[in-house]
């Protein structure tokens, strides 16, 4: 008998330390996937901003090697397709991520993804944002959404391609759009994911994501470009716009393992987490979970006609805003080189200043602007949240830190690129510019125009987040069509004239400037966020005019070349680290 009470307590013993060691290990897990559930949105934001720097830096080393590859009309064959792309791409998927974003957050503020049955969930009330669905159930109607509509343009665009070849004048161009048509497809499926992760503010699967694309994209790119092109030039875009479904088609396949992944570790987290709290309660409390096994019901648990309806009508104000400027770029390629081709510009050189407008300049400025992208992709769902809740104090408060980041970020870049315009284009694109120097004066020019456009953007961004955030997203559509509406018809009268390709610039700039002015309206109007005017701003506007004023007297005192750019760009960047450090930028107005 005591040998058997011996025997017992040594293995209940044996059982306690392997409980306890299986709860450190699985605590451990809990604590690693801390790192991936719910990030902060000054974290999710700083992100997205390095994932979104690492990506405009591996745009630069697949653009620029590109255009040395192709030259200045390729270049612009490329920038023919892309807004017609970009575009289609705008349309079947881009309001999709935003109103995912939003739908989850607020479901993630009411409730826990606890498998509701979605069938009861509906007939409660009238759905307004979505917070009746669990985000799984969000997600599973969205892909279905999207991927039908996926296949559905990619089709359409397939048929399209040598029709729309011919309306640009350029027959030849028909088999790159056939190259580029199936991207559409799985960027469809990549908003999905990448709405339902930013909803749970992690932000860490599109940023990878990204990468991956990008890396893709200029490996792949490249390669096809220097291989193909002893085939022509042609060929070589081909090849060059054909990574670009292959990088898609990747990145799909990474956030499908990602979330798989992400699921398991959640399964064992709330495994972990439920077990713990089941055996704290009286065993008379504890309660049996019977698994459901009914396909049928299961199925219907997760699929909603109402549901997808609802995705799409929260999306619709956003695609459509997200639609204006692709559309405003896919009116200048069907328009910009037939209008600037005349008895002294033939259609070659024409092709050649489109390229250097909508290719090179564009390039570096979406650069920085990617970082203003980063913190209003971070903004929505945090906006969503804290309006859900009806903290407003807090809102304010992350608002205001939103638009100082936004502004001190952009405002270095808008300063550098308007001081070194030049410099800057020599140092990335010698091979196009070097025997052509009337082309790298419009370069140059057109740089300097369009660097005003990285803060108007980046601010403008924040906005149209907060907008979107708080379910106001038909304002900063009517800013943005407000804006287009000008720069085209400003655009047409002038373009013509002596003005020339410049006047495709000033009237981008005369868009976003517009459209920044009207979302401040209309967050003020609307959200109540007041833009006072205070000691902080001061500091900024003071450590504006120190960095623009040293900028200036680098750009005299050193000499030319492209090791003194990148010294100049790197002694200016650690002094207006200083400043803005030293002078606590950051820190709260009193």
């Amino acid at each position: 008998m005591k040998k058997q009470k011996t025997r017992d307590k040594e293995t209940g013993k044996k059982k306690t330390k392997d409980r306890k060691s299986k709860t450190k290990k699985d605590g451990k897990v809990s604590r690693l996937f801390a790192i991936f559930k719910g990030q902060g949105f000054l974290t999710g934001a700083v992100t997205l901003a390095a994932a979104g720097i690492i990506c405009r830096l591996l745009g630069i080393a697949f653009r620029i090697p590109l255009a040395n590859i192709v030259q200045n009309y390729g270049m612009g064959l490329y920038q023919m397709v892309f807004p017609i792309y970009a575009l289609l791409l705008i349309i079947s998927s881009a309001g999709i991520p935003v109103a995912i974003s939003r739908m989850v957050a607020a479901s993630q503020s009411k409730q826990n993804d606890n498998d509701i049955d979605i069938s009861k969930a509906t007939k409660k009330k009238k759905v307004t944002d979505g917070d009746d669905y669990t985000p799984t159930q969000i997600l599973v109607n969205a892909l279905i959404l999207l991927g039908v509509i996926g296949l559905v343009v990619s089709g359409v665009f397939i048929g399209i391609a040598f029709p729309i070849a011919r309306l640009q004048g350029n027959i030849g161009i028909g088999k790159i759009y056939m190259a580029i048509a199936p991207a559409v497809f799985f960027v469809c499926l990549i908003a999905a994911f990448r709405g339902y992760f930013q909803g749970l503010r992690n932000m860490i699967p599109t940023a990878t994501s990204q990468i991956v694309e990008q890396v893709v994209k200029v490996g792949v790119g490249l390669t096809l470009a220097i291989v193909l092109f002893p085939l022509g030039v042609y060929w070589a875009v081909f090849g060059a716009i054909l990574a670009v479904t292959t990088s898609e088609a990747l990145g799909f396949a990474y956030l499908v393992i990602f979330y798989l992944i992400h699921k398991k570790r959640l399964k064992k987290t709330t495994n972990h987490e439920g077990f713990l709290m089941q055996n704290k309660k009286p065993a008379s409390k504890r309660q049996i979970t019977v698994p459901v096994t009914n396909k049928k019901s299961h199925f219907k648990k997760y699929i909603s006609w109402k549901l997808m309806w609802l995705i799409v009508k929260k999306s619709l104000p956003i695609t459509l805003m997200a639609s204006v400027f692709p559309l405003i770029l896919v009116f200048d390629s069907l328009v910009v080189v037939r209008m600037l081709t005349n008895a002294d510009t033939s259609v070659k050189i024409a092709t050649q200043l489109y390229g250097i407008s909508s290719g090179t300049v564009h390039t570096l400025i979406n650069m920085p602007a990617v970082l203003g992208m980063a913190i209003g992709t971070a903004v929505v769902p945090m906006t969503a949240s804290l309006l859900k809740k009806g903290n407003t104090a807090e809102f304010q408060s992350k608002s205001t830190l939103a638009i100082k980041l936004a502004v001190i970020i952009t405002l270095f870049f808008a300063l550098f690129y308007m001081v070194f315009a030049r410099q800057i284009i020599l140092l990335l694109y010698e091979a196009a510019f070097r025997d052509n120097q009337a082309q790298l004066v419009i370069a140059t020019n057109l740089l300097k125009i369009e660097s005003a456009m990285i803060l108007l953007m980046g601010l403008s961004q924040i906005f149209t987040s907060m907008l979107q955030g708080a379910g106001k997203a038909k304002w900063p559509l009517f800013a943005i069509l407000v804006g287009g509406i000008v720069k085209i018809a400003f655009q047409m009268a002038l373009i013509r004239t002596s003005m020339g390709i410049y006047a495709v610039s000033i009237g981008n700039v005369l868009c976003f400037a517009i459209a920044f002015i009207l979302n401040i309206f209309f967050v003020w109007k609307f959200l109540g966020l007041q833009l006072r005017f205070t000691w902080n701003m001061v500091k900024i506007i003071g450590v504006g005019l120190g960095l623009g004023g040293l900028l200036v007297g680098l750009m005299f005192l050193l000499p030319e070349g492209k090791w003194w750019v990148i010294l100049s760009g790197v002694i200016a960047l650690l002094s207006y680290v200083a400043a803005v450090w030293g002078l606590r930028v950051f820190q709260k107005s009193r």
